[in-house]
């Protein structure tokens, strides 16, 4: 009786011997797969926008080869940071698509040409150095004017601290972040602390900013605006979009018709 309890024993701790091998094996050939499709259209993203680095990408879920018998990637992440955009500055920007329908062959070789998305986001995000760039402000700091938690929460208004030239101590103000139409526009409304003697219209002006979002890699124009951990965030959103290797850039601008408009 003992030696056929050792034996049952000996059998169950091979069998699981066996399935944790072959799990490990799996997660191994699933995650190859994964890092071949991403490291593909990484290079193919980088190449057809005219990049000088490749873009992070990240393909799938948790299980990416699960897309081989669903026909669907869940999500298609694709991120540059700290990129040097002419007339706007240093900033991190971010393609992300969801439940993009592809064949077996996309999953294989990450070319996502032609593929059908169901959601389609863009998103630019600036921090303190990017905005006080735009202002001359090179201290500024951007926190949420309610919660001062590092996290923080998504908020419409933010609260800016920094010296702006010819001043020789550090202003606050609070100040909106609206969209209207096109255009985004940084108001100040109310100063918090400033060297005695002045007023917010005082310094109004040196808070203020305001650019049309057509003229930011966004795509688009920006549908969204908001702060969060400490930096403003522009984000542009479609639908039912057929993507493109070069529009899956988060640097790229729209491709022109072949007529030029």
């Amino acid at each position: 009786m003992e030696k056929s309890k050792k034996r049952v024993l000996t059998i169950a701790v091979s069998t699981i011997g066996a399935v944790a091998v072959a799990g490990s094996a799996f997660w191994i050939v699933d995650s190859s797969i994964a890092a071949h499709a991403e490291r593909n259209l990484s290079n193919a993203v980088a190449e057809s926008a005219d990049l000088d680095n490749s873009p992070r990408v990240f393909l799938g879920g948790s299980i990416y080869t699960t897309s081989l018998l669903t026909g669907e990637l869940d999500s298609v992440s694709i991120d540059m940071l700290d990129v040097d955009i002419p007339g706007v500055g240093m900033v991190n920007a971010r393609t992300e698509v969801k439940k993009v329908e592809v064949t077996r062959e996309q999953v294989m070789s990450g070319d996502l040409n032609g593929a059908n998305a169901e959601t389609f986001t863009r998103s630019l995000r600036m921090d303190g150095v990017a905005i006080g760039a735009q202002l001359g402000i090179t201290d500024l700091d951007i926190s949420h004017p309610i919660d001062i938690s590092p996290s923080g929460g998504l908020a419409s208004e933010a609260l800016l601290t920094g010296t702006p030239p010819g001043a020789k101590d550090p202003i606050s103000v609070l100040v909106t972040l609206r969209l209207v139409g096109s255009e985004f526009q940084m108001l100040p409304y109310k100063l918090i602390d400033a060297p005695s003697g002045l007023t917010l219209d005082d310094v109004a002006s040196a808070f203020t900013w305001k650019i049309d979002t057509l003229q930011l890699p966004l795509a688009d124009r920006a549908m969204a605006v908001y702060l969060a951990g400490g930096s403003i965030h522009f984000q542009s959103e479609a639908r039912n979009v057929q993507l493109t290797t070069r529009e899956l850039s988060p640097l790229a601008a729209p491709e022109e018709d072949s007529d030029g408009s």
